[in-house]
């Protein structure tokens, strides 16, 4: 179902239509759409069944546009849908730093996701002038972070993570809310919150754009090493044209490994 479609079929809503009630066109259309602001993966999730993933992102979108979160898409809900299209900066921010274009990125596709992301995160690394030796640390993280390029999103629910104060996490909920998404794995309220601040992207507030939009998570590893957003120490305080000191680097890790 193309765009247009999914505005029409959106359109259509008169009345209050609970998810387990939505038949497979207007699931289809709220996917298509909620893909448009990075809600769902667009590649896996458009798929017209209603599981966690969509209650998730409609949960969030609900939240995220000031509206009372309920199981279902009426006609007001339907409505803010199609406003929110026409001004999707007022939901997911206006992005100030450059990224390269979104590519595919399927949850258990390994190989070809493994190709694409090596392409893009060495891409990303040469344009800051990386040596072959820091792209290749980024690069072994990436995959064992991704799980050999399987996710974009930690396995568990996130509860290890609650009242994580050293990662922010303070309010109810943000254990599950900001666990770990992208190469890898940004956990917690306090990286998500310097992420919005960085790219300009409402991250804190739509942590889940960031496992949907491959070119963002490809920025953020790259970023974040070089800034030493992780462990408080940049990348190149260990890997330089003096030393290569790859143990102490990963030694010094702070952030959560993801759990299989």
């Amino acid at each position: 179902m193309d765009l247009p479609e999914s505005k029409e079929r959106l359109r259509q809503v008169h009345t209050a239509v609970t998810t387990d009630s939505w038949d497979t066109k207007l699931a289809t259309a709220v996917q298509r759409v909620l893909a448009e602001f990075s809600l769902l993966n667009p590649n896996d999730d458009v798929d017209g069944a209603i599981g966690p993933r969509t209650r998730d992102a409609w949960k969030f979108f609900q939240e995220a546009t000031g509206q009372q979160i309920t199981d279902t898409i009426d006609k007001t809900s339907a409505e803010i849908v199609l406003e929110t299209l026409d001004n999707p900066v007022g939901l997911i921010g206006r992005l100030k730093v450059a990224l390269q274009p979104d590519f595919e990125f399927r949850r258990k596709q390994s190989a070809a996701n493994r190709a694409a992301s090596a392409a893009a995160i060495i891409h990303a690394a040469q344009e800051l002038k990386l040596s072959k030796a820091q792209i290749a640390y980024i690069l072994a993280t990436a995959e064992h972070e991704s799980d050999s390029f399987n996710t974009l999103e930690e396995y568990s629910k996130g509860n290890q993570y609650e009242g994580r104060v050293d990662l922010g996490n303070t309010h109810p909920g943000d254990g599950v809310r900001f666990k770990g998404r992208g190469y890898v794995q940004l956990t917690g309220r306090l990286n998500y919150t310097r992420y919005t601040e960085i790219t300009g992207l409402e991250l804190a507030k739509l942590p889940i754009n960031l496992m949907n939009r491959s070119a963002l998570s490809v920025f953020v590893i790259v970023d974040g090493m070089m800034r030493g957003i992780y462990t408080h120490r940049r990348l190149d305080e260990f890997v330089n044209i003096g030393k290569q000191d790859f143990f102490k680097r990963a030694a010094g890790r702070q952030w959560p490994r993801p759990s299989g």
